[in-house]
């Protein structure tokens, strides 16, 4: 059984063009920034999106309370296959120490029910 913990921040994932400089985000909430050859993609709470960033907001964050050791597998999975059988879409992320996955806000109920039916549980 896993345990998921709901970030109290509205969450956006953004876009700025791949030239663009890293922007300063706020370092006392989850925040994330990836640059890839083509563009620079963030996610952050709502109130912190870079100007003149491509934006789609209102979602809820989602921590998987760790820590984890790199070398465990399917742990993404064991929420992500729920979700994607209840249409839910997401956005996942991961960090040394635990995963994150973000889901529309529109769906959140949906998605905690699909969460908690495969036997695991969410902390709001």
């Amino acid at each position: 059984m896993l345990t998921l913990k709901r970030l109290p921040a509205s969450y956006a994932i953004w876009q700025l063009p791949v030239t663009a400089a890293v922007p300063a985000l706020p370092s006392d909430v989850f925040a994330a920034v990836l640059r890839s050859t083509t563009e620079l993609s963030g996610v952050c709470p709502t109130t912190a999106v870079p100007a003149g960033a491509t934006v789609d907001p209102d979602w809820w964050c989602l921590q998987f309370v760790g820590p984890f050791d790199l070398t465990l597998t399917g742990i993404m999975v064991q929420i992500a296959v729920p979700l994607a059988q209840a249409q839910v879409p997401i956005f996942t992320l991961a960090t040394y120490n635990t995963d994150y996955i973000l889901v529309p806000q529109a769906r959140y109920a949906v998605a905690c029910a699909a969460i908690r039916a495969a036997g695991h549980s969410i902390e709001e």
